[in-house]
């Protein structure tokens, strides 16, 4: 008897998703409910949910970041210390695809997310002079990251979606250093990883927001310093390892290959 039960969702899943796509490229949609077979039986407001689609979206970031310094300074003879936070505002684009996975419109989520990552300036101690303590100032400029992240959906009612996940991927731009005594500059190209999770809401069919939460590591890095009065006389290095904690809020729109063709 279960093997029949089974024999019979399989083929009415089977028939119903070939329902489905032969009204989706007619432009009707329409779900099928069969509870009395399996409870894994594929059933959701739109069909469009249970096919593999393609999206974009545009992601604002609020990120909190978090510098730790170390290195060592070879003009004053001390190691460098401290840490420091500031805020800053960064945007992004993704581009990805959803692949419906199990039943009940769970989902995997595989993307590239590239962002512009604007962090400003930070401070951490130098060394103690007779006067005021002397600070290191690091500005970092052209900052930019490049992840490749998969998240898992879980559908909850009314058009809304938690997911969890994260990404790995690399991050680089230009760092300065500067404390008024030594001095230092880089180019860098450094790994990175993230994890992360959020809720999602369906406005329609074609447009979802996402509000998330990104935890993210920036890796560390590596800056030569040398003297302001001499840059030829070596004085030491800086080490800076950033990590960030990220609000974001995006908005996703879905079905791309339904945006180019009709629908």
């Amino acid at each position: 008897m279960n093997c029949l039960k089974i024999f019979l969702a399989v083929g009415v899943t089977l028939s119903a998703s070939l329902f489905c796509a032969a009204d989706a490229q007619a432009g009707v949609y329409e779900c099928f409910n069969e509870d009395d077979l399996l409870d894994c039986v594929p059933c959701v407001e739109d069909c469009w949910t249970d096919r593999v689609s393609f999206y974009i979206s545009a992601n604002n970031y609020a990120s909190v970041n978090h510098m730790e310094s170390g290195g060592f300074n070879s003009f004053s003879f001390l190691a460098n210390s401290g840490s420091d936070n500031n805020v800053s505002y960064d945007f992004g684009l993704a581009l990805g695809t959803r692949i419906p996975v199990g039943c009940k419109c769970k989902a995997l989520r595989f993307e590239v997310e590239g962002a512009f990552r604007d962090l400003g300036s930070l401070s951490t101690t130098s060394f103690q002079t007779e006067g005021p303590i002397q600070t290191y100032i690091v500005d970092y400029d052209d900052r930019w990251s490049v992840m490749t992240n998969c998240w898992l959906d879980f559908p909850l009612k009314n058009n809304k979606t938690i997911y969890v996940g994260g990404g790995i991927g690399a991050n680089g731009g230009k760092v300065s250093i500067d404390d008024t005594y030594v001095s230092g500059q880089a180019r860098f190209n450094r790994f990175a990883w993230q994890i992360g999770g959020g809720v999602t809401w369906d406005v329609s069919q074609r447009v979802t927001l996402d509000l998330g939460y990104r935890y993210m590591d920036y890796g560390s890095t590596f800056v030569d310093l040398s003297a302001n009065y001499d840059p030829t006389v070596a004085a030491g290095n800086y080490i800076a390892d950033l990590t960030s904690h990220q609000v974001m809020l995006g908005i996703r729109f879905n079905s791309l290959g339904n945006l180019i063709g009709r629908r």
